[in-house]
């Protein structure tokens, strides 16, 4: 028996108006189940941890300026949960800025998705996916270390926003907060300290850092292929495309093709940054610090090859930024580093007179585990006492502004036209030049 859409189209007589009336049927209602936002309203790339993982806005015109205490340049703050590590996200509304419609995605413990209108700070919706959530009945197994369950990122297209928890479940939700697909990925746990990875979407595929890295199909949730030998680290994977086809660099050193998961080169696994990548080289942010040469053309088999390798003191958590010919990077210690990308050959370094874990006894003992930005002009790098710090680029040292929150983070902020967002403790701040 053929369908009315197989009838109208094998030469159903005019007449037939039934088989019509179905075809018309089924096409509204295809039309209806379309997401309700605009097709302005989707970022040009899918938007997640360091806004498309480069942790660049060349666009944002940020103030340099705010203080916790006296409220300046604080526009809004709004208690949106506890997290120790995570970041937001800005999903840019009609006029591509932070207003007139456009959203921060944040997660909170014990397992919520937090959707905050980015203009006002109202909590529009809260969802969270637990294991009592899961279309079949798993014992639940409760996230390990202390980032919790919560510190992976989320990352959004501009219809759904998806999120990956430290106890192995992976989600997705339309922009109204409506549940579209939830998994359990029930994986071993690699990292000592606990998950951090960030999902990340490319080639129509969720890649999750569970165990090893997996994709799934973004639309269903279903399995499309995970990887047992590409472990899972803290970095997030970095997309790449290489003659036209999707990949991604895995912070533990493979280079994965996103439609099958096949391994086609392999390097040096970094130990907690995520992998720059730019135009034909790789950098990874470490002790040991280095370039990879990738290949202009796809083909089952690549050869990365390594330029260079710097020697750098002290424990990278954060990744750096790429910018100008120049890579920056910064320790946990407060040690700052500047290096020529072509040779590696270190530019400035420079220990800060900074809140970190320096040992200094006339400072508080401080983490740098977010990640340096580049947001307009000037690179920001925020602490987990409240600190930022901007900075100027460039082959000299220059400070330009220290601000103070009241509480600090582990995340990193997010950017939107001439607005920050930045977790302090339970809130989400948002900063911006106040009308006077």
């Amino acid at each position: 028996m053929q369908t009315p859409y197989r009838s109208i189209h094998a030469g159903t007589p005019v007449g037939d108006f039934g088989a019509i009336r179905a075809v018309l049927r089924l096409l509204l209602s295809a039309f209806c189940l379309l997401p309700s936002a605009a097709a302005g309203d989707a970022p040009a790339k899918p938007v997640g941890w360091r806004g498309d993982g480069s942790g660049q806005y060349p666009n944002a015109t940020p103030p340099l300026e705010w203080d916790g205490e006296t409220k300046k340049n604080i526009l809004w703050c709004t208690k949106v949960g506890p997290n120790k590590f995570s970041s937001p996200i800005v999903v840019p509304g009609a006029d591509g800025g932070a207003a007139a419609g456009g959203k921060v995605f944040l997660m909170a413990e014990p397992a919520q998705l937090v959707c905050v209108d980015a203009d006002t700070g109202k909590i529009l919706w809260t969802q969270a996916d637990t294991f009592a959530d899961l279309p079949t009945k798993v014992e639940p197994k409760p996230a390990k270390g202390s980032p919790g369950n919560t510190t992976p990122t989320p990352v959004c297209d501009g219809q759904f926003v998806y999120v990956s928890f430290g106890c192995g479940i992976v989600a997705c939700h339309d922009m109204q907060g409506q549940r579209q697909w939830i998994q359990f990925l029930d994986h071993a746990y690699v990292p000592q300290y606990g998950r951090a990875a960030s999902p990340v979407l490319v080639g129509g595929k969720l890649l999750v850092s569970v165990g090893c890295l997996t994709a799934l199909d973004a639309k269903t949730g279903k399995l499309a292929w995970k990887k047992e030998e590409v472990v899972e680290a803290y970095g997030t994977p970095a997309p790449v495309n290489i003659g036209g086809v999707d990949m991604v660099f895995a912070p533990s050193g493979q280079l994965v093709r996103v439609a099958d998961g096949a391994i086609l080169a392999e390097a040096k696994e970094l130990k907690y940054t995520t992998p720059l990548i730019r135009d034909s080289t790789a950098y990874m942010v470490d002790t040991a610090t280095f370039a990879l040469t990738l290949p202009a053309q796809a083909a089952d088999k690549l050869e990365v090859k390594r330029p260079w390798i710097a020697d750098l003191e002290g424990i990278f958590y954060g990744s750096g930024i790429l910018h100008d010919g120049l890579l920056y990077a910064m320790s946990n210690e407060g040690r700052y580093y500047v290096l020529d990308a072509k040779d590696g050959k270190t530019v400035v370094e420079k220990e800060l007179d900074i809140p970190s874990r320096c040992g200094r006894p006339d400072l508080p003992a401080a983490d740098i585990y977010g990640s340096l930005v580049l947001a307009g002009k000037y690179l920001f790098l925020s602490n987990t006492i409240g600190d930022t710090f901007v900075l100027e680029p460039g082959r000299e040292y220059k400070e330009v502004k220290r601000n103070r929150l009241d509480e600090g983070s582990g995340g990193t902020p997010a950017f939107a036209g001439k607005r920050i967002y930045i977790r302090g403790g339970a809130n989400l701040y948002c900063i911006g030049e106040k009308q006077k």
